[in-house]
């Protein structure tokens, strides 16, 4: 039989286990030279690792002169024997119920402190229209990317990042870009095709609206209701009485010699024309080559909508109802067309259609974000008209829109206020209005602000304040941000004016097309310094393209994009107004119409402010981030300064 190995600690190993009663000993020897401890039994035997461990108390007194220090173990009678006492069995009990007490406590503590902390107050339900700045372009103006001398479609998509990145816009209003006669974007002809001059198929026009969507940026179309070109089809087929176009048009049937009543068109023309193969009269509103259709037939506003679903589809986000004020007239011939009471505009019948085109744009608007938008521009309605385009009992637009064409440079502070308070006042989000400046009918806004004293960027800064930190949706016309004025066109039409090619640099036809290539109109005539390129590189005080860009980021602030408003104006050349939202810094913006004024604090007291805030715009550059106490000293204003403080919470 083979010799048991000896164990490194002296004793034999011979698999057997080692049995220790209660009275044994386990030790832990000190090793210092090998800086190590080794656990043996008092019997001097090593610990295996099948030897059961008793729990032990370490006596440091027992240390024996070999460096051994002795565990003296508790026997299972004598941990019983302590577990069972009354003293300890309470104390548990007692720290159980403490424990129990304390998480309680705590609970109740943080409920409390919820309950009672202050709560972030609730967000009015904002849509993307509600918060987006909208950039309108005129396509055949924008850009010209293959040398014919008009924009298309890639011009606008090679420009597009100009817009949602360097202004940082992600709404999109493209004007009319529906297959035309070619004489003017009213004279449709198929609602469905896009214009051969726009230059794209609808399949890669479809294609591009959805990358975008994916980007977040929202493109909107004219939608044209109220008249076609007379080369379209319904009103062929209708000349001829053909069903069921017979009465797509207005018709009143009559002798050549007499139209059916004196009724004039927006051009002060008769709103009449007679169609001999018909053998009667049809009504016009714009021309007589763009008869009206008759709103009022099922038929033909089946035929709208199903135009409207037909973009939904393909990916538009919103439309903007052209002619808004002219889509119905009154089926009385009689009714005598006055300013106030016109037959032809304003018509009450115009609620009820704009109700069955709501329906359409609801029904697409099937998550947030994607809302599908309504809306429209009026020119002639009075306030209690404008509310009747919202809808009070029942939904018409999304957002009714101002055009402050009679906004110019003899506007002074009280003009400003009364034209805020008349056109634009509106906090409600279920009537919230569109700011515009001007469109492709209307004077570029520089030009109305330029009375020859060199002095029209400073007040467009001013009017780029007003539009996109007043409440409401900022539509700015192509050009616009930097100052584009009227071109001279050298047309008959005087729009034309209005439309010319937009200044992208100071190159010859400033970069809109090919240095040798005549554009469609010419290119405005300050181009050189009116343009995005020249206003970046421009060291002489703010631009207006500056001031248009800080703008725009100003108001993703809460209080500019659902704040209450105050107005007011303590001098003849200051209008103030605050934007403020519960528990949200909010903001005083100041603007100097007239010559060099103090605004002393007590003035300061017709809108509510605090102490002290921050100025966050000043258009001289004056004090920007620096703190501005204006209830103890007031603040200064120059000739045309806008200042714009911003001031903490209230509590």
């Amino acid at each position: 039989m083979p010799e048991p190995e000896d164990n490194p600690n002296g004793a034999a190993n011979d698999g057997t286990k080692n049995n220790l009663d209660e009275s044994n000993t386990t030790t832990v020897q000190l090793d210092l030279d090998e800086s190590k401890a080794h656990l043996i039994n008092a019997n001097g035997g090593a610990r295996g690792d099948h030897d059961e461990l008793k729990t032990a108390i370490i006596d440091p007194t027992s240390a024996s002169s070999e460096g051994e220090i002795s565990f003296n173990g508790l026997g299972k009678e004598e941990v019983m024997r302590y577990a069972n006492d009354p003293f300890w069995v309470r104390l548990r009990y007692v720290l159980f119920i403490l424990f129990w007490l304390g998480w309680l406590a705590m609970l109740v503590t943080a409920i409390v402190i919820i309950v009672l902390a202050p709560r972030c107050p609730p967000r009015p339900d904002l849509k993307w229209y509600n918060t987006e700045t909208v950039y309108q372009v005129f396509p055949k103006s924008f850009k010209d990317s293959n040398n014919d001398g008009v924009g298309d479609f890639n011009g606008l998509s090679e420009k597009l990042s100009y817009i949602t990145k360097n202004l940082g816009i992600k709404a999109l209003w493209i004007n009319s870009i529906f297959e035309t006669d070619k004489q003017s974007s009213l004279g449709v002809v198929d609602h469905k095709s896009i214009d051969e001059s726009f230059g794209v198929t609808f399949e890669a026009f479809q294609s591009w609206l959805k990358k975008l969507r994916k980007e977040g940026v929202k493109v909107i179309l004219d939608l044209i209701p109220n008249q076609t070109s007379k080369n379209h089809t319904w009103f062929q087929a209708s000349v001829k009485n053909e069903e069921p176009y017979r009465d797509y048009y207005v018709w009143v049937p009559g002798d050549a010699s007499q139209p059916p009543n004196d009724w004039r068109n927006i051009h002060g023309d008769p709103a009449w024309s007679f169609e001999a193969t018909r053998g009667a009269w049809y009504f016009h509103q714009f021309s007589k080559d763009y008869p009206d259709l008759n709103l009022t037939n099922e038929d033909v506003r089946k035929e709208i909508k199903d135009i409207m679903s037909f973009w939904f589809e393909a990916g538009v986000s919103g439309f903007h109802v052209e002619g808004l004020e002219y889509l119905v007239e009154n089926s009385d011939l009689n009714a005598v067309d006055e300013l106030q009471s016109s037959p032809t505009r304003n018509y009450e019948g115009t609620l009820d259609l704009l109700e069955d085109l709501r329906t359409v744009a609801d029904q697409f608007s099937d998550k947030p974000g994607r809302e599908r938008l309504l809306f429209g521009t009026l020119l002639h309605a009075s306030k209690n008209q404008t509310r009747e385009y919202w809808g009070t009992d029942k939904k018409r637009l999304h957002v009714v829109s101002a055009l402050l064409k009679d906004l110019t440079a003899a506007c002074d502070a009280s003009c400003i206020q009364t034209m805020v308070e008349e056109q634009l006042l509106t906090d409600d989000v279920n009537q919230w209005q569109g700011i515009q400046l001007g469109d492709q009918n209307t004077r570029r806004i520089a030009s109305r602000l330029d009375a020859g004293d060199g002095h029209y960027r400073d007040r467009l800064v001013a009017v780029h304040a007003l539009q996109l930190l007043l409440p409401g949706t900022p539509f700015n016309y192509y050009g616009d941000e930097f100052g584009q004025r009227d071109g001279n066109a050298g047309t008959a039409d005087p729009t034309d004016n209005y439309r010319t090619p937009m200044q992208w640099n100071s190159s010859k036809n400033a970069g809109f097309t090919g240095t040798g290539v005549q554009p469609w109109l010419p290119v405005g005539p300050e181009f050189k310094i009116d343009n995005p390129q020249a206003s970046v590189a421009s060291l002489v005080g703010l631009t207006p393209f500056k001031a248009f860009k800080e703008f725009v980021q100003l108001r993703s602030n809460e209080s500019f994009q659902f704040g209450k408003t105050q107005v007011c104006s303590p001098h003849s050349g200051v209008f103030i107004f605050t934007r403020k939202a519960t528990r949200f810094p909010f903001f005083l913006t100041l603007i100097n119409t007239g010559e060099n004024v103090h605004v002393s604090p007590e003035e300061l007291q017709c809108v509510s402010v605090s102490d002290e805030g921050t100025v966050v715009f000043h258009s001289r550059g004056l004090k920007v981030n620096e703190p501005q106490n204006v209830k103890e000293s007031g603040i200064w204003l120059d000739k045309f300064d806008v200042v714009v403080i911003k001031f903490a919470p209230d509590e």
